[in-house]
C-alpha cells in the first residue's frame, strides 16, 4: 500500500514525540517495517551532517608555545609591613599565570618568614584602617590565607591558555566570530537589543524583577526561532549535546583568550548565542520519552 502525504507527515509526527516503531505502528495500522523505513529514509532521526559540521570542535593545529614572557609587576610598598608586602607581591605574580614566573613563586613562598595567615589578617586590618568596607575587605583577602589555591588557579589557567594558542595561533583569533555567529548576522529573524521591552524599558535599559525579564527572553527567543532560517536544526540528542558543548567550549577559548589580552572579568558570549542556547533547551524538552541518542528527532 502507497502511504499518503498525510500519512507519513504523521508517522514522522508521532517519532518526533519519541514513541517506538511497533507504537505508531499500532496506533497507525501500518506495518512496522514501513513505518521504520518512512523514518528512515526522511534522514530526519539520524545526526545532521550540516550541524555537526558547523558545531564540532575543531582539532588543534597550531604550536601553543609562547612567543613572549609577561613582565613582572612592580614591588610597591602597600601596607608597610615588608613581609605583607612581599607576600601580597608574590600572589600578583602566580595571578599572571605566567608559566616562566610560577616555580619561582612557589620557592619564594617558601622563603617568606610570614605566616599566610598573619599576613592575611594584617592586609585585612590595613584595608579596614584605610576605610575598606566589609564587603570589599572581604573580597580583597578572599583565599588569601591559602596560596596554593592561587597556585592551582594560575596552573589551571596555563593550561587554558596553552589550548587556545594551540587551537587559534593567538588570542586575538580567539575572538574573531566563528562561522555561526557570522550567519546569525545574516538571519532574518534577528531582532534588536531591547525587542520585547516597553518604552520606558528600553529607554532606561533595564528591566525590573525576575518575572518580567523571563518574559523579555521567552520573547526574544520565540522570535527569533534559534535563527532556523539561517543554521541547521539538530536532528537528534546527539546533535543539540554537540551544539551545547561546542558554545561552551568556545566560551572558555574566549574567556580564557580575553584575560589574556587584559579584560579583567573575561569575555561573555554574544546575547544571541544564549537566544540560540535557550531554543536548545526547548528541542531538550522534546526528547523526554527517548530512550536512546538516535531514536528521537527535535
Amino acid at each position: 500500500m502507497r502511504l499518503t502525504p498525510e500519512q507519513k507527515a504523521e508517522i514522522i509526527r508521532l517519532k518526533r514525540r519519541g514513541l517506538g516503531y511497533g507504537r505508531i505502528s499500532g496506533e497507525l495500522g501500518i506495518k512496522t517495517t514501513t513505518v521504520r523505513a518512512v523514518c528512515k529514509r526522511s534522514g530526519l532521526f539520524d545526526d545532521n551532517p550540516a550541524h555537526a559540521a558547523l558545531f564540532t570542535i575543531p582539532e588543534p593545529v597550531h604550536s601553543c608555545e609562547l612567543a613572549t614572557v609577561k613582565p613582572l609587576p612592580p614591588r610597591n610598598v602597600v601596607t608597610g609591613h615588608k613581609q605583607t608586602d612581599a607576600y601580597l607581591w608574590v600572589l600578583e605574580v602566580i595571578q599572571l599565570n605566567e608559566p616562566a614566573h610560577l616555580a619561582a613563586t612557589e620557592e619564594a613562598l617558601k622563603k617568606l618568614t610570614i605566616n599566610p595567615k598573619d599576613a592575611e589578617k594584617r592586609y585585612r586590618d590595613w584595608l579596614v584602617l584605610n576605610g575598606a568596607d566589609l564587603l570589599n575587605v572581604a573580597f580583597g583577602t578572599m583565599f588569601m590565607d591559602d596560596p596554593q589555591h592561587f597556585i592551582r588557579r594560575a596552573k589551571e589557567g596555563i593550561a587554558s591558555a596553552r589550548q587556545v594558542r594551540a587551537h587559534y595561533g593567538s588570542y586575538d583569533a580567539a575572538m574573531e566570530p566563528v562561522a555561526a555567529e557570522l550567519l546569525i548576522d545574516q538571519s532574518a529573524l534577528l531582532v534588536a537589543d531591547d525587542f520585547g521591552m516597553t518604552e520606558e524599558e528600553a529607554s532606561s535599559g533595564s528591566i525590573s524583577g525576575a518575572d518580567r525579564y523571563f518574559e523579555v527572553e521567552d520573547v526574544r527567543m520565540v522570535a527569533q526561532d534559534g535563527f532556523s532560517d539561517v543554521l541547521p536544526d539538530p536532528h537528534t540528542l546527539s546533535d543539540v549535546v554537540r551544539e551545547f558543548e561546542y558554545w561552551d567550549w568556545l566560551y572558555r577559548m574566549r574567556n580564557t583568550a580575553s584575560k589574556e589580552l587584559g579584560w579583567t572579568y573575561g569575555a561573555e558570549h554574544r546575547q544571541e548565542v544564549y537566544d540560540r542556547e535557550d531554543w536548545l533547551d526547548g528541542k531538550l524538552a522534546t526528547c523526554a520519552h527517548a530512550t536512546s541518542a538516535r531514536r528521537w528527532m527535535c
